[in-house]
């Protein structure tokens, strides 16, 4: 995989001289280290293959900057370019919809979809602390769990091959956990690959990237069309809309925990 940055005083590009890399791992292990390569204005960096997780990387160009960036690597993705842009003609416009634009989108859909479901549907991998109550499960506050990829206990790291994952959701270890003590753990969870939320991605990829093809206003919640008639818009953030878009919306809408909402008042 490839990392690029460009330096920048605000839209200004910075001179410098040459670029180190560091990644770091969601526990801040170093993980990469090495050289960036300028083409342009831009500095990008070739990384090994890395394990599922969040990474924090700092790009030093000399005694000129320090700049930090993120990213996160996932087990899948909702949707892969060439599925994108068979979607919708248009998409197939390379100069109009660059492959970098639409895997950011991708990215905003997954992480849209999770904010409005509480739910992945990418298999991914989350840092969470808890404390030990005495008993064996751990409820990680993660719906959908896959299973448990390291932990540290009170006394440094744990073997998680006797781990497991009950009916109930929640980790299960072989071995009661101390009262009151804290654990670190990496939890994998996320949901398969779901014919109708990957359409419904689809959709909300193709509303973002060609958004200002539109010819209604940004905050309209109606319009009269030319020809005659009268047209209420589904508007994201009224009546129960999330997106806007309504079969987006009702897709999401049945893989919502609604015992969080209605009895809990989570979500």
């Amino acid at each position: 995989m490839s990392l690029t940055y460009a330096f920048l005083d605000d839209e200004t590009p910075l001179v410098v001289p040459a670029v180190s890399v560091t990644v770091r791992n969601s526990v801040a292990e170093t993980v990469y280290t090495g050289s960036a390569v300028q083409s342009g204005d831009a500095w990008t960096v070739t990384l090994p293959a890395l394990p599922t997780g969040l990474y924090a990387v700092e790009w030093k160009g000399g005694e000129v900057a320090t700049d930090r960036t993120s990213f996160e690597v996932v087990g899948a993705f909702l949707f892969t370019v060439p599925e994108a842009r068979s979607s919708d003609i248009d998409l197939t416009d390379v100069q109009r919809f660059p492959a970098a634009a639409i895997r950011h989108y991708r990215e905003v859909v997954e992480e849209e979809f999770e904010t409005i479901t509480g739910r992945s549907f990418v298999p991914r991998v989350r840092r969470v602390t808890v404390t030990g109550d005495g008993s064996t499960a751990v409820f990680t506050g993660l719906l959908d769990v896959i299973g448990l990829v390291s932990a540290d206990g009170p006394s440094g790291p744990l073997d998680v091959g006797g781990w497991t994952v009950n009916d109930a959701g929640f980790l299960e270890a072989p071995y009661e956990l101390t009262e009151g003590a804290r654990y670190a753990l990496a939890v994998e969870y996320g949901l398969p690959s779901l014919e109708d939320v990957k359409r419904a991605g689809l959709l909300r990829l193709r509303s973002l990237l060609t958004a200002e093809n539109s010819g209604i206003p940004d905050r309209a919640t109606n319009f009269v069309a030319a020809e005659g008639g009268n047209f209420t818009l589904a508007t994201a953030g009224r009546n129960g809309y999330e997106t806007g878009i309504p079969e987006v919306d009702a897709t999401l809408s049945r893989y919502r925990y609604r015992i969080l909402t209605d009895v809990l008042g989570v979500g």
